[in-house]
């Protein structure tokens, strides 16, 4: 698949079968995370934590389940069942705010990675805002000390087979 293609089949999948993608796939997928270009390359100040312990992911879907209901007031599923969660951390760097923007590249290669693969996809922002407020889910998932997960990726195999959907986003040229 050539990049351009990966990128316009690239979709949010929130339904996933049962079936767990290979080590192979998983290990293609974190390098093409850690090939993000970082600011002042700072690479240590990134952490990847991959949760594929099912009680582990049962105990995140909880805790952002309850999170997003204290939050905006609905209960739903957060993980959509799948069975491999990557959470990326980052500290505190130069400056505000490109933290986020470090860790937005690094889930955007492995999405892109994903899909060139056939894998599916769902980025998530509730679950790595519960697992921050949870000192016993970070300690369980090993996320260094000064580590703050801030965005996170579900991977799997949809339940359906959906198209990609078109976006449009306004643009202004000067």
């Amino acid at each position: 698949m050539q990049t351009l293609e990966a990128i316009a089949k690239r979709k949010s999948t929130r339904n996933y079968k049962q079936e767990q993608i290979s080590e192979d796939a998983l290990q293609i997928i974190l390098k093409a995370g850690c090939a993000a270009p970082i600011a002042m390359a700072r690479y240590d100040s990134l952490h990847i934590t991959v949760v594929q312990n099912q009680a582990l992911l049962d105990q995140i879907e909880t805790s952002t389940e309850e999170l997003i209901f204290k939050t905006m007031g609905v209960r739903r599923k957060t993980l959509y069942g799948g069975k491999t969660l990557i959470l990326v951390s980052s500290t505190p760097i130069h400056r505000a705010g490109t933290e986020y923007i470090n860790v937005g590249i690094v889930v955007e290669n492995m999405v892109l990675a994903a899909t060139d693969l056939g894998i599916d996809s769902v980025i998530l922002g509730g679950a790595p805002g519960a697992v921050a407020q949870d000192s016993e889910l970070i300690k369980a998932l090993g996320i260094p000390e000064g580590f703050t997960p801030l965005s996170s990726v579900v991977l799997g195999y949809g339940a359906e087979d959906t198209p990609a959907k078109e976006h449009t986003i306004a643009i202004n040229r000067v």
